[in-house]
């Protein structure tokens, strides 16, 4: 009795809810003609607005999605920025698009409209008369369209057009009243289902693929002949009906709604295309969008798919001729997921599925109603998924059509749920990489929950929250109930929302059905951070590079612990190559005890080196986000000494430092702005050499020679740092203020850098540095001489005055030859060197300020873009002046300057300066200590593994 009592309490309460459920129907009638040689197209649209609701309306919002590209002020192009996108922000007029020419009337009166207060691709129609309940109204306007270049879904690449968000279009009001959103590149969209009827005039040779069901016979006989599928295949297709394929059995749509009167063609005017023009027809019900693409160039491959259910619709892929490799299977890959997904979640509403290449500027794949685009790939497996995902859209968008906006996950996870059972079904168990990044986010705390609207997203949890941990969430419900309870679910699900909107509770509703009491806790899981109970790794493994497998392995199958062994190599001239090995737990994701030990034989001086790492993380969770407590170490040989005897001897350092790192936690999570303390203290002893008291008679000549002890000297540095930098993509910041103690003295500074994007690529780095020599007590000469190697530096520093080691230097203390040009940038940052004086130019124990510039060079002037491999070529000019040079009685200028040539190789881990212009001062240094080949000789380069790719994964990670 009491489970009847309940089944009767479910039925109920969905009975009351159905009941109060209501959407608008907005059927649409649009001609539109495309002008291929101005990137543009003319159009009318008729649009008959039902509504359904029980609200008298006096307005309708309506998104008029192209004005996004028409300045960079649009909610659009904010978006890109903070994605780090500036394509779109630099682009020119040309490439920007538009929509204009509007003349709305509503029954034929003419509406009055009124501008967004924020945004201008939305517009409010003021009705003539107000539309009372389940009453209609005749929307018409004309517009024109000014197309973008495709930035983002739509567009235009050369002679290749995809229209999609391209004609005005209603909001949607529902039970929470009105949606005007903005067009935007992450978050999708939200709109009404209804009719489409629209007819196409386009030039004579372009191919179209759209939305629905083509009518026009003779375009369809045309398709045909132009397919590229092979002459047997077209044994399939027989005589056209309505100008659509013929079945192989009778057709039977599913519609679990009242049907939409499709709007009469008869009622409307003929269009009469212009000379070299056609116009095609294309109409599809039951659906909230409609797009279409055309190009001179596209195959056509076309088949039928008989589904689950016994119903035949129709295949068709479009592709060009680049991509007729990986597209000849595109046919396969369709049917395979429109069979998959048909299954799992229920049947294709459909007749037919159409699958288009997009051009070289798209990337990734966007999903229509009938329809999809995927941009051009090389992976066989990826390309395949992609399709899959895509056409996976036509049920997770397409008839379940939530809010995408505010519900990302509702879309995009549910298909990405099902994608990766696609996946696995087809192609087997595959690394989880996407689940790896979403692991190291949420211990992080750098993870948003579920729940969360698109927009609120950052790029990366966009794609890693909504996406991938949605999929892992329903992999919880779904090993909670079983897989068939689950397919269950969601065929119901499915069944009873389909053509609406459903919202996060009416999923709720029905997976209550069969997750009882834990409905509850379960869906609590969506408004929280943090990992999932099901993405918890236990278990431990060891992986080399010399087995891939066992990476993979990994990859495949995470576990809580991971010990990687791998061979390691290094350089440097006195060492001489190095190789040993490594071992590190670092990984992703990470532990919160990480260590990295790498031991290295070195072939020149018969020595072991080493570097290593021991890390400790934790996360507060109010003023700071992320704290580090760590210990460095490192040893090398860093310097060279030949005797009398001609033996060599070599001396090495040895680092200790231990420290701690607080990175303050950010209000939003889109945003590029980090700040951090860090404390480091350098325990650094050095090996010198001393001469030994005894001599040693050589042979019968009586020479003596000297022997050396190794000796040890000790330092101590302690340094504080904080740092503020903006790692946006359009101009970028970092503010450096560090404060570093030694023995007697004190050395504050401040480091400023900021880069000024140009519009095409590439730009100015604007540097500007300022410091200053404090002595702890008076100065006295024997201080001075004793911190001579801390003092402030304005020319190329060279090993020796990096006094921490923190940099890699080829030949730290080579005085001559190619590793003697080598320079670090610090302090002054000046490209010239004049280590051979006695006191180098410009260095001070008082305070120096500098400004470094450095300009990328357009490729058009740039005499290396003649080369087989891409070199960039930028010009740098450095100024500055120092304390001793504002002395009264001083003699040279009081501003020094260098200017010349920069090379970036390898994204500026190598960087090579020519210096072309500089002051008299290094003029006379230059010609003064270096006799032949001068030019040569004044080249430097600097090596900053800090730009590497390996520091920028790093620098992720922490986010």
């Amino acid at each position: 009795m009491k489970k009847i009592l309940i089944v009767l309490g479910s039925l109920l309460i969905s009975f009351c809810s159905d009941a109060q459920y209501w959407q608008q129907t907005v059927n649409y009638v649009i001609d539109v003609t495309l002008n291929d040689k101005e990137k543009t197209i003319d159009a009318f649209e008729r649009i008959t607005y039902v509504n359904n609701s029980p609200d008298t309306l006096h307005y309708i919002w309506f998104h008029l999605w192209p004005n996004a590209y028409k300045n960079d002020k649009t909610a659009f192009s904010g978006q890109l920025l903070g994605n780090s996108n500036t394509r779109f922000y630099f682009s020119s007029k040309e490439e920007k698009g538009y929509i204009n020419r509007l003349d709305f009337k509503v029954d034929g009166a003419a509406a009055k409209t009124e501008d967004h207060p924020n945004h201008i691709d939305i517009i409010k129609v003021v009705l003539p008369r107000p539309l009372p309940p389940h009453a209609q109204a005749v929307i018409t306007t004309p517009f024109h369209e000014k197309l973008p270049f495709n930035f983002s879904r739509g567009g235009y690449d050369g002679n290749s057009f995809q229209l999609t968000q391209w004609y005005p279009k209603p909001a949607v009001y529902d039970q929470q009243g009105w949606h005007p959103i903005p067009y935007l590149d992450q978050g999708e969209f939200y709109s009404e289902f209804g009719t489409f009827d629209v007819r196409i005039t386009v030039p004579k040779d372009y191919i179209v693929a759209a939305t629905g069901e083509l009518q026009t016979p003779e375009e369809l006989a045309w398709l045909k002949g132009k397919s590229g599928y092979p002459k047997e295949d077209k044994l399939k297709y027989k005589a056209p009906r309505r100008g659509i394929t013929q079945p192989r059995i009778t057709r039977r749509v599913l519609v679990p709604q009242a049907p939409v009167r499709t709007p009469s063609t008869a009622k409307t005017k003929t269009v009469i295309p212009p000379a070299g023009f056609k116009t095609i027809q294309y109409i599809q019900s039951n659906v909230h969008d409609f797009a279409w693409f055309a190009d001179k160039n596209f195959i056509i491959n076309a088949d039928t798919c008989q589904l689950p259910s016994g119903r035949i619709i129709d295949v068709f892929t479009y592709y060009t001729p680049s991509n007729t490799g990986l597209w000849r299977k595109s046919l396969q890959f369709t049917k395979d997921a429109i069979r998959f997904y048909a299954s799992e979640v229920g049947d294709y509403p459909y007749n037919i599925v159409s699958v288009v290449q997009g051009p070289q500027s798209y990337s990734g794949g966007m999903e229509y109603p009938t329809i999809t685009v995927i941009s051009p790939m090389k992976n066989e497996r990826e390309f395949d998924l992609m399709i899959a995902h895509e056409l996976g859209h036509n049920w997770f968008y397409g008839v379940l059509a939530t809010n995408e906006r505010v519900y990302p996950w509702m879309d995009e996870g549910m298909n990405t749920f099902y994608e990766n059972k696609y996946d696995v079904q087809k192609y087997g168990a595959q690394p989880q990489m996407q689940q790896l990044a979403l692991v190291a986010k949420e211990k992080r705390k750098t993870d948003q929950p579920i729940n969360t609207p698109a927009e609120k997203l950052s790029d990366v949890n966009y794609f890693l929250v909504a996406y991938t941990k949605t999929a892992d969430w329903l992999q919880l419900i779904e090993s909670k109930i079983g897989r068939d309870r689950f397919r269950k679910m969601m065929q119901a699900y499915y069944k009873q929302w389909a053509f609406k909107h459903p919202q996060p509770q009416d999923f709720k509703s029905i997976a209550q059905t069969e997750l009882k009491e834990e409905t509850d806790k379960i869906f609590a899981l969506l408004d929280v951070n943090g990992a999932l109970p099901n993405e918890e790794y236990k278990g431990f493994k060891i992986a080399s590079p010399l087995k891939p497998s066992s990476i993979k392995e990994y990859l495949t199958h995470p576990t809580k612990d991971l010990l990687l062994f791998s061979p390691a190599f290094g350089y440097n001239t006195y060492d001489g190559f190095m190789a040993g090995a490594l071992i590190t737990n670092y990984k992703l994701p990470p532990n919160k005890f990480q260590f990295f030990i790498a031991g290295l034989y070195g072939t020149n001086s018969n020595r072991f080196n080493g570097i290593g790492k021991i890390n400790f993380n934790f996360y507060p969770r109010k003023v700071f986000r992320l704290g580090q407590i760590f210990v460095n170490g490192s040893s090398f040989s860093m310097n060279e000494f030949k005797d009398s005897a001609d033996r060599k001897i070599y001396m090495a350092f040895e680092k200790i430092v231990p420290g701690f790192k607080l990175t303050f936690k950010e209000k939003d999570p889109r945003s590029s702005l980090r700040k951090y303390i860090q404390w480091k203290s350098f325990f650094i002893n050095e090996q010198g050499l001393r001469i030994k008291p005894d001599t040693l008679v050589n042979g019968i000549d009586t020479a003596l020679v000297l022997r050396y002890n190794k000796v040890k000297q000790s330092s101590t540095i302690h340094q504080l740092q904080f740092v503020i930098e903006n790692t946006r993509e359009l101009y970028p910041y970092n503010v450096k203020l560090q404060i570093e103690s030694g023995v007697d003295f004190l050395r504050p500074t401040l480091d400023l850098n900021y880069f000024f994007n140009y519009p095409k690529e590439g730009g100015l780095s604007f540097r500007f540095f300022a410091g200053k020599f404090i002595y702890v007590g008076e100065k006295t000469i024997s201080k001075q001489f004793a911190t001579e190697r801390y003092h402030l530096n304005m020319t190329g520093p060279n090993g020796y005055e990096d006094y921490k080691y923190s940099n890699y230097f080829i030949g730290r203390n080579k005085f001559e030859g190619l590793a003697s040009q080598q320079i670090m940038m610090h302090d002054g940052g000046f490209k010239v060197r004049t280590d051979l004086l006695a006191s180098k130019v410009a260095k001070t124990d008082d305070w120096l300020i500098a400004l470094n510039l450095n300009t990328s060079l357009p490729e058009n002037i740039n005499p290396l873009s003649v080369l087989p491999f891409k070199t960039p070529l930028h010009v740098f000019a450095d100024i500055g002046t120092y304390a001793e040079a504002w002395k009264r009685n001083a003699e040279g200028d009081r501003f020094l300057f260098d200017a010349g040539l920069h090379v970036p190789i390898a994204k500026g881990v190598v960087n090579v300066y020519i210096p072309i212009l500089y002051s008299k001062v290094y003029g006379d240094y230059f010609k003064s200590t270096i006799p032949e080949n001068r030019f040569l000789k004044t080249i430097s380069f600097t090596i900053n593994f800090t730009n590497s790719l390996f520091n920028q994964l790093n620098h992720e990670a922490e986010f």
